[in-house]
């Protein structure tokens, strides 16, 4: 998951700074310190890396954001290949349907605890 993640967190500041400098006309890498982390460097991260998630950016509506396009495309600055935008979300694991856990750390009001917050104020 944390492989994922790094991955996928390189291409969102790819694409940030990609728009800022498509609408700016400004060369973000020149005007703010934006750091260089290379996801290949992480073990856990090359194998999302070889499947393509860093230049791979979601549109999970196709009626929203039908320009995205405009702006994700192009060649990745990261390794030279071609940026797409992809309608849906990407394939995964099945998502269970697990019964919804009890509060643990936030308990429920009762009436005693309102009656002791009134009688305080």
């Amino acid at each position: 998951m944390i492989g994922y993640l790094i991955v996928r967190g390189g291409m969102h500041q790819e694409a940030y700074a990609k728009a800022l400098s498509d609408l700016s006309g400004v060369d973000v890498t020149k005007l703010l310190p934006v750091p260089e982390i290379e996801s290949d460097n992480y073990p856990d991260a090359r194998n999302f890396m070889n499947q393509g998630f860093h230049r791979i950016l979601y549109r999970f509506s196709p009626e929203d954001y039908k320009e995205i396009g405009q702006i994700w495309n192009g060649i990745s600055a990261i390794d030279g290949t071609q940026r797409e935008v992809q309608d849906g979300p990407p394939e995964g694991g099945e998502v269970p349907d697990l019964n919804p856990a009890p509060p643990l750390f936030a308990p429920g009001v009762n009436a005693e605890d309102i009656a002791e917050i009134a009688k305080r104020l």
